[in-house]
């Protein structure tokens, strides 16, 4: 039931995002695909994952005992992290440092975790810059 209740948010929390991100106006065009494109997707993204944990809810009966809770505050606050870090370090780096964390919550080791995080951060970056042609920073540390 905590599920069903937890997806039911997550999509409310996915309209509100889709319908302020619909609304974004700019009075200029930077980026080829505009400022709406990532919010949208995201939007679309987290209502697709709530709508099947709704109809397939997790049939893992975990208790929600003090490492579970440790693990989600970790989480929590290496996004806030991320956020933080995404200016001055630059997202290759900022994806680095927060996804070898994350692998490690997971459960990945470090050095795989590591070697994942980078992988994603530089796929991530030339995927997002050359490709889509979004201006993604590179940090302040680099002088971008």
């Amino acid at each position: 039931m905590a599920d069903r209740l937890f997806s039911l948010a997550l999509m409310v929390a996915a309209v509100a995002l889709g319908a302020a991100a619909w609304r974004l106006e700019v009075p200029f065009q930077y980026e080829p695909v505009g400022p709406k494109a990532i919010p949208l997707i995201l939007a679309a993204l987290l209502f697709g994952t709530a709508a099947w944990l709704m109809i397939r809810p997790d049939r893992l009966k975990e208790a929600y005992g003090g490492g579970m809770f440790g693990r989600h505050l970790l989480v929590v606050l290496c996004l806030l992290a991320y956020a933080w870090s995404f200016e001055p370090l630059g997202f290759v780096l900022s994806t680095w440092l927060v996804g070898t964390v994350f692998a490690r919550i997971f459960g990945l080791g470090w050095g795989r975790g590591a070697l994942y995080s980078a992988a994603l951060g530089l796929v991530g970056y030339v995927l997002l810059s050359l490709v889509l042609e979004l201006n993604v920073p590179v940090g302040a540390v680099f002088g971008g």
